[in-house]
């Protein structure tokens, strides 16, 4: 079983919020608003889909991982989770879309396979599981459907009538009789009709009458009117978007949740950076023998990480060529005069591709180094050991790169190693400039599911002649006695932070592009004019690269992240036993409690015997003694997650509970590793009990119907009982002679964290003093209706103050950023200042209407203990209605 990284717990946290919240309130925008806002700090609009089939209310959402970020795997527990939270039934049918038919056999045959870890995944969360692919989909019985969850893996093209599937799809089909037996009668006119009037017997009728859960990969390429149409026809439950790039201009997607690169970096999920080499056209031939060199020296380091840690690595070269008809003289030459062997170097191209015969190219078995392609590597193909891309062509096509550039970004086992030069990835170019090349690879990463800024900072130029490995970004490597000392600590003072010179070790480090005044500087430090040359160069590089990722390469001033200053903020911690440990919520209930002994009644609105509220039906006997039905179409109260709900129940069948067995399957429901099973199992009889009691109800059966709710009922209570637990204990906590204290042997720094936010500043304030640039992350600038947002102005509050040294716009829920623990959750306040006298202030703004809620009381409480506790180093202010007064009294008592 593969154990989820910490983001993807994360991107599965955010969708089961999302799906329990849609079902409870029936509406998925709402659900989407306060999801989006814990996530990311603002609540994002939802963008329902309308088209036939497609109701409004509907979820519809997407899941944004970049390439290499785990996006089977999450959609496997995604399946479940919209089985379990919102669909609250214990099996269903799942209709998985991937964009080509080679995808859809190595989907359907990685889901079959009882070893394989997506499998694996797919039965711990949707219980029982078959899998079929959409032809074997055409002979699905009754009894396969209603006995465990089904898994149909197909395209969506064969969902389309001009499609030879598709027609099938649709054509009746007698092994579909069984599926149209007793339908419920509000059912049929969700059914499509024969030539008869009648519900037709097919396999797409058996899917509308499933409400079928859709999981769509690659979703970019499903979100044109027709694609939505044909999503349409098979009456959707919900659809679950998988996606590196999801769609922004028409038909933009409902973005959940984003995952960073930096997070997957942090996850040792992907070769990161990405080093790149350029080379005139006059010198293709040294680029290719540089390239190759390079492979071969990562397998010298491959090699020996093996003899420390026994894992295999065997570094592959992919070759772009510059046509399909240079390949295999290409092969000759790199066997003639490289002295590879022919075995080892493998063609794919449309005609010719040799790795379709490759069964396992990750076995040690196998001798592939080198794979040479023109145009895009076979569909589907991934290997981690792909490291280095090399590029002869003078013009590439961008969906070329982008693919290729994809193949190499995936690291081996999803581990670190141990040697850094096999944590990155590596390009070669042939190109007459290296600002064109940055932009290409740029444009692939983003098509790959990174943003710009992201691009930034993972795509790093290194200067000819660097070679080989171990090379920094815009990093001058000299002889220490190249670097006059003296002349060097004049100089660096007068750079102002964007050079930094370090002469015992023969470093320079250009920070940021320079003028030519500063150029000079850095040269009249330097001994050799060799070495001045070396500085020229790189110097020349920085702008550059600046030039390619949307700057001007002016010249400009680093950021105080850039300089590489001490950004520190002390944690508040928890005393115990001498040793200090970051106060978090385990310490809020650490002591027994009796859940057992609490009360067990649940809230009074909520009735098991009322259940979600669906079509009505009437039946009645005709003149003729025929039968006829009639439906009541959309009553007053109905809503499209109550009809779906009842729908489900409809098809659920019947089943025999007893109290013990109910009481097993909540128990199994329901998350409560602080509480004892055998407290838990009491106080869910006394629930049960007394809600029979209560409501009169004879039958544990009909109880058990709504067990979903139940589930969801009983959870909430346990949870109200635990929050006050945790309550009593938090305000003890707050009391003077608690053990909560603040220490400089427990900080963050920031200088050392990655900040990637899942969106920069757009507005046209140029901010002077935030930490890591002028674009604070997260932060906007007007509300929907086109008004200035408190927060903004917040931000250029602080940035215009003299006592601010720098600041930085704190991310919620990130593991690089600063946060105090509530009763109930985190707490990230909005902003960070490093005050000109070395204090540090924190500052979380809220606007009026929150300002005296119970969330803010705790959130300032907490923020004045952390403050109390510092010994005068750290500061909390929560301003509220534009009033900074408290910040500035706060700010100039401090430098007094």
């Amino acid at each position: 079983m593969i154990t989820l990284k910490g983001y993807q717990e994360q991107v599965l946290d955010a969708l089961r919020g999302f799906f329990h919240a849609t079902a409870q309130t029936r509406n998925p925008a709402t659900a989407f608003g306060e999801v989006t806002r814990r996530y990311s700090g603002e609540a994002m609009p939802y963008l329902p889909v309308s088209v036939t089939g497609l109701d409004v209310n509907i979820p519809y959402v997407c899941l944004r991982v970049p390439t290499g970020g785990g996006k089977t795997l999450l959609a496997c527990y995604a399946a479940g989770l919209a089985q379990r939270e919102f669909l609250r039934t214990e099996r269903a049918v799942v209709l998985w879309l991937v964009p080509s038919n080679t995808i859809l056999d190595q989907t359907a045959d990685a889901l079959r396979d009882p070893r394989h870890p997506y499998r694996r995944a797919l039965e711990l969360a949707c219980g029982a599981v078959e899998v079929v692919t959409i032809e074997e989909a055409l002979r699905l019985s009754r009894a396969m459907v209603e006995g465990q969850t089904v898994v149909i893996v197909s395209t969506i093209q064969s969902f389309r009538v001009e499609d030879t599937t598709g027609r099938k799809v649709y054509d009746q089909n007698g092994a579909f009789a069984e599926h149209l037996l007793n339908v419920p009668v509000d059912r049929i006119p969700d059914l499509l009709k024969g030539a008869d009037g009648k519900p037709k017997p097919s396999l797409v009728n058996m899917l509308r009458l499933r409400r079928p859960i859709v999981i769509v990969d690659e979703a970019h390429n499903a979100r044109t009117e027709l694609s939505f149409s044909t999503l349409g026809n098979v009456l959707p439950s919900c659809i679950v978007e998988f996606t590196a790039t999801p769609a922004r201009e028409k038909n933009p997607s409902n973005v959940l949740h984003r995952v960073s690169a930096a997070e997957l970096k942090a996850a040792q999920m992907v070769k990161l950076p990405l080093r790149v080499i350029t080379r005139h056209p006059s010198q293709r031939d040294q680029l290719l023998a540089e390239a190759i060199t390079l492979r071969a020296d990562l397998e010298k380091f491959a090699v020996a990480e093996g003899q420390q840690t026994t894992e295999y690595i065997r570094p592959i070269l992919l070759i772009q060529a510059e046509r399909v008809d240079t390949c295999e003289p290409l092969r000759d030459r790199l066997v003639r005069e490289f002295s590879l062997l022919k075995d080892e170097v493998k063609i794919s191209v449309g005609r010719l591709d040799e790795l379709k015969d490759v069964k396992d190219i990750a076995s040690p078995k196998c001798h592939v180094r080198v794979i040479i392609t023109v145009e895009k590597l076979r569909e589907g193909w991934d290997c981690p050991f792909a490291y280095v891309l090399c590029s002869l062509k003078d013009t590439r096509s961008a969906t070329a790169i982008e693919q290729i550039v994809g193949r190499i970004l995936r690291l081996p086992n999803a581990q670190a190693k141990r040697h850094p030069d096999l944590n990155c990835a590596y390009a070669f170019s042939v190109s007459e400039s290296i600002t064109d090349v940055l932009a290409e690879l740029r444009e692939a990463l983003e098509h790959n599911g990174f943003t710009t800024a992201e691009a930034e900072r993972i795509i790093i130029p290194v200067p000819q002649g660097t070679l080989p490995l171990g090379v920094q970004p815009q990093t001058v490597q000299l002889a220490p006695t190249e670097i006059d000392a003296t002349v060097a600590q004049v100089q660096v003072a007068a750079l102002a932070g964007k050079v930094r010179i370090d002469a015992a070790t023969g470093t320079i480090t250009i920070v940021v592009p320079l003028d030519q005044a500063d150029t000079e500087k850095v040269k009249s430090c330097l001994m050799t004019p060799e070495a001045k040359a070396k500085v020229e160069a790189a110097a020349e590089l920085v702008r550059k690269a600046e030039q390619a990722f949307g700057g001007t390469g002016a010249p400009r001033s680093p950021s105080p992240y850039e300089q590489q200053l001490d950004f520190l903020v002390p944690q508040l911690c928890f005393a115990e036993n001498g040793m200090l440990y970051e106060f978090e919520s385990t310490f809020l209930i650490e002591h027994p409690w009796k859940l057992s002994e609490k009360d067990a009644s649940l809230v009074s609105n909520y009735d098991p015997r009322k259940r979600p509220v669906g079509y009505g039906g009437v039946l009645d006997v005709g003149e003729k003694g025929d039968v006829q039905a009639y439906v009541i179409h959309n009553p007053p109260d109905a809503d499209f997650v109550g009809q779906l709900h009842q729908h489900v129940l409809q098809l659920g069948g019947a089943e025999h509970w007893s109290i013990e067995g109910l009481v097993a399957w909540l128990d199994g429901g329901i998350d409560h590793r602080d509480i004892p099973a055998g407290e838990s199992a009491e106080f869910l009889r006394k629930v049960i009990r007394g809600l029979m009691a209560t409501r009169a109800i004879t039958d544990v059966d009909s109880l058990a119907l709504d067990r979903f709710r139940l589930r969801d009922e009983i959870a909430a209570r346990i949870q109200e009982h635990r929050e006050s637990e945790r309550k009593a204990t938090f305000q003890s906590l707050l009391l003077p002679d608690s053990p909560l204290t603040v220490d400089e042997g427990r900080t963050i720094n920031f200088k050392t964290m990655g900040y990637e936010p899942s969106r920069v500043y757009e507005g046209g304030f140029l901010f002077q003093k935030h930490y890591f640039g002028p674009k604070p992350g997260e932060l906007s600038e007007k509300t929907a209706d086109g008004q200035t947002t408190e927060e903004f102005r917040c931000a250029q509050f602080l940035d215009g103050l003299p006592q601010v040294q720098f600041w930085v716009r704190n991310l919620s829920r990130k593991p690089s950023s600063f946060r105090l623990q509530t009763s109930k959750d985190w707490f990230y306040p909005d902003f960070l200042c490093q005050l000109t006298d070395g204090r540090v202030l924190a500052i979380e703004y809220k606007g009026k209407h929150l300002y005296d809620g119970v969330d803010a009381e705790e959130k300032r409480a907490v923020g004045s203990v952390w403050a109390s506790r510092s010994g005068g180093r750290c500061l909390f202010e929560m301003p509220t209605e534009g009033d900074f007064s408290g910040i500035m009294k706060a700010v100039q008592e401090s430098s007094k």
